[in-house]
């Protein structure tokens, strides 16, 4: 019997590299959203509604929709988005009801909330960063990644992250970014998570680790994840000047296990004299007048180059379905 498809929502969605990736795979993107502040033109969605159609696309502020109604958000069985890295931190105050706020404008916040009152809550999670967020802000390294991954851990997720250079694994480019999966605590794969080796998990066994092959290594450090997400904000690594957390890592029932990885691609390579064009200019890069639709040149360009490589780092988790 056919697998049933897995239904994703896809936050942050720019012009759709992930949901290329996702759609070469057993998934359904059933929602959208893509907002660009303070601009007028949303050229990213435009694009995005050119190549996927305006159905379930959403160009509105993502807090708007969750602050009036995060049931408007169909439900999914994974989230994915690539969210901007700022400022994380969390106070207290009287006048909300949870006695939790963090900074107004984060978007982490608006991924927390979906996760925190959706009826339906969705089991996995895909998130992309810069790889700064490991060790940001400056004064205290590493409370930010440690506020997020102790309101996942609040939140009933166990998480899996690696910093992937895709240029390490055979794409033309050499981009670093910090990739993490979220698994809740409904699902088999958490269970699993919860029993195995956390070396061999990290390095074998997991999800990322499949997907994009490490070295072995033997050494792991672990932190425990204490006190609340303003105790957190006050008091993570307060006087540490490096961060803790490493380029690889997970975090199950509020303890970190963190390690260092080196790649193990052996697989074919892909430079970039081999995407470019030398030579006779076709019509595929000319932009039909009748089609034009206000997007600057240089986005464009980006666009047709930028695809490739997130279509398949979206491919990370297509081991997930099986794994359910």
């Amino acid at each position: 019997m056919e697998n049933k498809k897995m239904k994703v929502a896809e936050l942050f969605a720019g012009v759709g590299g992930f949901r290329l990736g996702l759609e070469k795979s057993n998934f359904e993107v059933v929602w959208s959203n893509q907002w660009e502040p303070s601009t007028k033109m949303q050229h990213a969605s435009m694009v995005y509604e050119e190549r996927f159609g305006k159905e379930n696309h959403s160009n509105e502020d993502i807090n708007e929709v969750v602050t009036r109604n995060v049931e408007e958000i169909p439900d999914h069985d994974l989230l994915v988005g690539g969210f901007p890295c700022q400022d994380y931190s969390v106070a207290t105050t009287l006048h909300n009801s949870k006695g939790l706020k963090g900074k107004k404008g984060v978007l982490w916040w608006s991924i927390h909330s979906i996760l925190e009152n959706k009826k339906n809550k969705p089991k996995y999670l895909f998130l992309e960063n810069v790889d700064r967020l490991l060790k940001s802000p400056a004064k205290q390294r590493g409370r930010d990644f440690a506020v997020m991954l102790q309101s996942l851990n609040d939140l009933g997720y166990a998480v899996e992250w690696r910093v992937i250079n895709a240029a390490e694994y055979g794409m033309p480019q050499r981009r670093r970014r910090v990739f993490f999966i979220g698994y809740h605590k409904s699902t088999e794969i958490y269970k699993r998570l919860q029993k195995s080796n956390k070396t061999n998990w990290l390095t074998e066994e997991g999800t990322i680790a499949n997907a994009f092959p490490v070295a072995k290594t033997n050494s792991i450090q672990e932190i425990e994840l204490k006190g609340d997400l303003v105790e957190i904000t006050n008091n993570f690594n307060k006087n540490g000047k490096l961060s803790p957390f490493q380029n690889t890592g997970l975090l199950i029932k509020g303890k970190v296990y963190t390690t260092k990885t080196e790649p193990n691609y052996d697989g074919k390579r892909t430079v970039l004299a081999d995407v470019l064009q030398n030579g006779e200019v076709t019509p595929e890069f000319f932009i039909d007048e009748n089609n034009y639709l206000g997007v600057p040149f240089g986005r464009v360009f980006r666009t047709r180059f930028f695809v490739p490589i997130v279509s398949k780092r979206a491919q990370t988790i297509a081991s997930i379905p099986n794994a359910a």
